[in-house]
């Protein structure tokens, strides 16, 4: 669903004026459209870590404790726990608090083969400094929640052709209620229909592992291993 069709779809479902364009409108009721749009597709792009903004990212390391191309341009957040060394084969720790990276700069010596990192004022930084050359690969959500129509990603809409990424249907609701709130109209069920629309969206986004009441650490290297009754 395209910015324009959207727009005209929520003002049909509302009875008002339909569009014949969006972007470069002087209606300033379209123009307000337009605004909750953005407003809509940036809440509910922070509302959850959908799929279809889970990006990886990759770098290779410089011998400083700043790494100056690490950060991708369209990051919104992290993914913790997705961070690996590839040359190191080993885990990397981060986003540490501001804490512990000030407890590790405060050490004579800091010496592990684990990396750390953390994001300070838009640089990426490693405790202790790695080597130069290790490719470093992680996970993050993209703030690009819409695409123009060349594809390409975009955290605002541009032009009446720019698709969203985005689950339409969550788009076309939560403009509804965001523009009869806009104008101090009834939006209490409209705005429980988007709610629950949303939740159960959040349900089935991705899918899920399974969970056990009994989990076991996972030991690749000793798939085999019985569960218990060893012998002694």
């Amino acid at each position: 669903m395209s910015l324009l069709s959207l727009i005209q779809t929520v003002t049909a479902l509302l009875s008002l004026p339909v569009p014949a364009t969006v972007v470069g409108s002087s209606d300033r009721q379209v123009l307000q459209m337009l605004a909750l749009a953005n407003e809509e597709g940036q809440t509910l792009a922070s509302a959850h870590n959908w799929q279809i903004l889970n990006e990886e990212f990759r770098f290779t390391t410089t011998a400083t404790q700043s790494q100056a191309t690490a950060i991708p341009s369209d990051l919104a957040r992290w993914l913790p726990n997705s961070f690996f060394n590839r040359t190191t084969r080993r885990p990397i720790t981060g986003p540490i608090t501001p804490r512990q990276w000030q407890w590790i700069q405060a050490q004579p010596v800091y010496s592990t083969v684990y990396l750390a990192f953390r994001e300070r004022t838009g640089t990426f930084l490693f405790a202790p400094t790695p080597p130069a050359g290790q490719s470093i690969y992680g996970e993050y959500i993209s703030k690009n929640w819409c695409q123009s129509i060349g594809l390409v990603g975009q955290s605002t809409w541009q032009a009446d052709t720019d698709t969203a990424l985005l689950d339409e249907t969550l788009m076309a609701l939560g403009l509804r209620w965001r523009f009869l709130k806009a104008k101090g109209l009834e939006y209490g069920e409209d705005f429980a229909t988007y709610e629950r629309q949303v939740e159960q969206a959040r349900g089935n986004d991705g899918g899920s592992t399974m969970l056990s009441l009994a989990p076991q650490p996972v030991d690749l290297n000793r798939v085999n291993l019985p569960d218990g009754s060893f012998g002694v």
